[in-house]
C-alpha cells in the first residue's frame, strides 16, 4: 500500500464521517451549540487515526503467515467493504420507506450527547480497524504517517461537512456512501490485478 492508495483509502473511509456530521447538523439542529458541533470533526479525525493503528498491530501478530496471500487479503477486504456500504444503502432506503415522512417530525427535541458522538465515531471506524489489519501485510511508508493521512484527511472533510451542513445536507447526503463504495471498489480491483501479475 503505497501514499496514492493511503489517500485514497482515507477518502473512503471518511465518507460516513461526513455524511452522518450531515445528518446530525439536520437531526439535531435545536441541540447542537458551537462546542458541541466542533467535537464531530476531532473526534471523528481522532477515531479513524486510532483504528488503522490498533488493527496495523493486532494484524501484525499473524502478519506473516498472510504474507504470500496479502494482495488477495487486501482486495478481498475492500471488496467486502464496498459491498457492506452498498447494502447499509440499500438497507437504509428500505428502512426509510417503511417508516415514511413521519419519521421526520420524531427528532425535534433529540439530544446530542457525548456519549452518541462517540458511538458514531466508533461505529464509522469499523472499517478503518479492517484497514489497519490490512496495512499490516504491507505498506511502503511508516503507519504513523499513514495514520496522520487518514485522520487529517478525515478532519478536513467532516470539518467541510460541518461548514455546509445543512445546506449540501440533501444532495451530499444522497451520494456520499456511493462515492466511498466507488472508491473502495476502484482499490479492490487495483489490488487483485497487482496480486495477480506480481
Amino acid at each position: 500500500m503505497n501514499y496514492f492508495d493511503v489517500i485514497m483509502v482515507g477518502l473512503a473511509l471518511s465518507i460516513d464521517a461526513c455524511a452522518l456530521t450531515i445528518a446530525n447538523c439536520t437531526a439535531y439542529k435545536d441541540a447542537l451549540t458551537r462546542k458541541k458541533a466542533w467535537r464531530m470533526p476531532a473526534t471523528f479525525a481522532l477515531f479513524q487515526g486510532l483504528m488503522p493503528l490498533i488493527g496495523f498491530f493486532v494484524g501484525g501478530l499473524f502478519a506473516k503467515y498472510l504474507q504470500a496471500a496479502s494482495g488477495y487479503i487486501t482486495s478481498a477486504v475492500f471488496f467486502i467493504l464496498c459491498g457492506k456500504i452498498i447494502f447499509d444503502i440499500i438497507k437504509e432506503r428500505r428502512e426509510l420507506k417503511e417508516v415514511g415522512k413521519d419519521a421526520d417530525n420524531k427528532n425535534g427535541g433529540a439530544k446530542f450527547t457525548v456519549p452518541t458522538l462517540l458511538i458514531q465515531a466508533v461505529a464509522t471506524s469499523i472499517d478503518a480497524l479492517v484497514i489497519g489489519v490490512t496495512m499490516s501485510m504491507g505498506i511502503s511508508m511508516p503507519i504513523y504517517i499513514a495514520v496522520l493521512i487518514i485522520a487529517g484527511i478525515t478532519l478536513v472533510l467532516v470539518t467541510l461537512a460541518l461548514l455546509v451542513g445543512k445546506g449540501l445536507g440533501a444532495l451530499f447526503g444522497k451520494y456520499a456512501n456511493w462515492v466511498g463504495a466507488f472508491i473502495l471498489f476502484t482499490l479492490a480491483v487495483k489490488s487483485l490485478i497487482e496480486a495477480i501479475i506480481g
